[in-house]
Parts: structure tokens; sequence; C-alpha cells
């Protein structure tokens, strides 16, 4: 799904520059709790527009949209060169900016979280996992209203230098297309292995995973399991993503958890078309979960609810954590 999707960032360089801000981003991939806050002493000011070539860093949001409730925010670093910035410490300080004045609203630490490659060694046959050159910085945060919001980022580089507070604007909407926390999972009836000839119909892993194509979500929805479900499209996904979250997240899990919940991958966009080079379509799922964007994780309770979502790049330990929460009722 591509990353042309609307973005919520309100400060954000002209379209073209920032549709390649995005895609310089794309191959990137336990959050800090924010904490209360109140009306800052000394606010900082949040300018309508932040350019590129402003400062040695700039900050791009990746989230496809956020909304009222709690977020996993996620946002990445590039510096003058466009290239990421990686490994950097970061603070940042969350402002409404609904009122008059902005208003500190929370503030936390970001963590940082890499790209994690996963392939197979030639020589010895096992799996070694490296680090890519890529990442982004995430926490979880709260928005109590729709509208203008503002962060300030203080940064520390790998190399220690502190810079200049970094401030940026943007949009927080009453609600996503995709479901929130607390919704029931769309009941949806995707393909699986029953309903085509081969496994590469409705996979375009290599190699193929056909134990997450046994079942379709309503179908587990009724078996009343937890469920771990995965948009993703590893041989053609825009954001270069996709393969790390299957690799690196989906299968570790899968590995451990396979008797107490259900997993299930589910390709985006209509395989046959993309194979013939045709324009991205829309699985019917796709539409269902009201997704824009590749890759998404969700985490589903017993009770068939949505307990956690990700977009984009994701650690291995920030879906373990909530997913273990889960199969301990």
């Amino acid at each position: 799904m591509s990353n042309k999707a609307a973005n919520p960032i309100a400060g954000r360089p002209r379209r073209g520059r920032f549709a390649a801000v995005l895609a310089s981003l794309a191959v990137l991939a336990t959050a800090a709790a924010a904490c209360g806050g109140s009306s800052a002493p000394s606010a900082p000011e949040f300018p309508d527009v932040i350019t590129l070539g402003e400062g040695e860093v700039f900050p791009v949001i990746t989230n496809s949209t956020l909304a009222v409730g709690e977020n996993r925010f996620s946002l990445g670093l590039l510096d003058e060169e466009n290239s990421p910035v990686l490994d950097a410490d970061i603070h940042l300080r969350f402002f409404d900016l609904t009122g008059d004045e902005p208003v500190l609203s929370s503030e936390a630490d970001a963590r940082f979280v890499p790209v994690e490659l996963s392939f197979i060694d030639e020589q010895s046959g096992k799996e070694k996992r490296l680090l890519g050159s890529n990442g982004v910085y995430v926490t979880q945060v709260g928005f109590d209203t729709a509208g203008a919001w503002g962060v300030q980022l203080d940064v520390t580089l790998a190399d220690g230098r502190q810079l200049e507070p970094i401030p940026f604007r943007f949009d927080v909407l009453e609600e996503t297309t995709e479901p929130a926390i607390g919704d029931p999972a769309p009941a949806s009836r995707q393909l699986t292995l029953a309903d085509v000839d081969d496994v590469t119909e409705i996979d375009s892993s290599f190699p193929s995973r056909p134990h997450m194509h046994e079942i379709t979500v309503a179908d587990a929805l009724a078996a009343g399991k937890p469920m771990l479900v995965a948009f993703a499209t590893p041989a053609f996904c825009e954001s270069r993503t996709c393969g790390p979250v299957m690799d690196t997240v989906m299968d570790p899990l899968y590995e451990r958890y396979a008797d107490d919940a259900v997993f299930i991958h589910i390709e985006p966009f209509q395989l046959k078309q993309l194979r013939e080079g045709i324009d991205r379509i829309p699985v019917e799922a796709t539409a269902e979960w009201g997704l824009r964007t590749e890759p998404w994780l969700f985490v589903i309770d017993a009770q068939g609810r949505i307990v956690a979502k990700f977009e984009g790049i994701i650690a291995l330990d920030e879906v373990e954590t909530v997913l273990v929460r889960v199969l301990e009722g």
C-alpha cells in the first residue's frame, strides 16, 4: 500500500519533496510511558511550516494517521542529505495547540527501533540476523482532543552532541480509518489454502508461509482464540519493511506461541495483478480494515477485540509483550 496516503503532518515540505522524504524513511524498520503534564511556563513556538535544510536534522512522522486515544507515535530523523539519523537519544514533549497557547500534555523518551534483517547463511544453513541501516523512534502517547498538536524533540546524537530543541506540528483526527484499540476486529473472510490451487496465489513470501493461510479471520474469531493478523506483502512492499516484519516478528512469535494463538498473514493486494505489473488493487480484507499503508500488525484478544496495532517498522518485543499479556488473560 502506497506511502502516498494522507499524512497528518501539518508542518511539512512540498508534496514532491515530502514523498522523497517518506521514501527514504520507508527503508528504515516498549515505548516509554507518557507522563501527565500541565501548561508549560515557556512553551515553544510551533511554526506552520518546517522545510528541509533549516536545521541539522529534520523529523518526519511515519504514522499514516494519529487519532484521539492511545497511539504508537513513530517518527524518523533525516539529516541534511536526507539520510536517516540513527541511535540518537530523543525526549519528546507533546503540546495541545487547539487553544490560544500551547499546553504541555505529556512527555516521554522515544525508543529507537531499527530495521532487523533475517537471512539464511549459505555455509551453515542457519538463520542469521543483522540490523539494517535505518530505523524509527517510537513511544506511546495519548491525545484527548482532535486538532492541531505539536511535539518538541530534544535530540542528543550518537556522538554526544545536543541539538537545539526541534518543534514540529501535526494533526490528530477524531478517529482513524483502521480499527481503534478496543474495537472488534473485522470478521474478514480472506482467501485461504482451501480457496486456491497454490499458496503463492495468496502469499508473496519466499519461502511461503502456508501455516498462516489456513483459516479466515472470521473463523478464528468464532473459535475464540487470541490472534495476530499481519497485513504485509514481502515481495511488493513499497516501504520495504514487510519482509522484516514477517521474518523477525511474526515468524519468531509463531514458533513460540503457535499452540496458544492463531497467526494469520494477509496479502493486502491482489497478487495476480501485482505480478502482471498492474496497479495495486486492495483485497477485500484491506478495505474492511481501512488500511492505507503497509505493513500492519494487529493483536486481537480471545473476545475478538483489538488490543494493539503496529504500523511500519516493528520490534519483536513490542508485540510479544502485548501477546503475553493477552495470553495470560
